[in-house]
């Protein structure tokens, strides 16, 4: 009897101290799958922003245009290359492709002709990628269930996301004149 009593309370303690470490294991599994969504968002977004500023380097016909483009390349790239730092050993990958959205978009730009009906739409959607952009970003800088290298990578992009909106928005607005 005596026996059955140390076992079944033995069993109780096992029960109530594995309690929390199965809470610990999902929060983890949701900061996981958390962490992944914004790393194939970053990432595959990042893609996009660097193929679409080389094709605007090609097509757009304003000098201004072709500068935001170039310098969508380069940031981008270093954002991306940034991105793989923030996640080395976390056990996450970046895309390696871009979204389905993403390549129908830029078949779209791919098939138009160069121009001023090119520049104006390649810069509305600099506006509309850059303000999706900075919403995943300060989102992701302000989460606390992700890691610290994470939120401190959107917190280090976030400025020079801004300032692309910006300049995005500026330089549609001159187009639009």
């Amino acid at each position: 009897m005596n026996k059955s009593r140390i076992l079944a309370a033995a069993l109780m303690v096992c029960a109530v101290g594995s309690a929390p470490m199965a809470q610990d294991a999902s929060t983890t599994a949701q900061t996981s799958a958390h962490a992944k969504e914004f790393v194939e968002k970053a990432g595959s977004s990042g893609l996009a922003e660097v193929e679409m500023g080389e094709l605007g380097v090609q097509k757009a016909k304003s000098s201004q245009v072709k500068a935001f483009a170039k310098e969508m390349v380069a940031d981008h790239k270093k954002a991306n290359e940034e991105l793989l730092t923030a996640i080395k050993g976390k056990g996450l990958q970046v895309p390696s492709s871009r979204t389905d959205m993403h390549k129908a978009m830029m078949e779209k730009f791919q098939q138009q002709d160069a121009g001023k009906d090119f520049d104006r739409a390649y810069m509305a959607q600099m506006v509309e990628d850059h303000k999706a952009a900075v919403e995943l970003f300060e989102s992701a800088a302000d989460d606390d269930g992700l890691d610290i290298n994470l939120r401190g990578y959107a917190k280090q992009t976030l400025p020079a996301l801004r300032e692309h909106l910006q300049q995005a928005q500026t330089l549609q607005g001159k187009l639009a004149e």
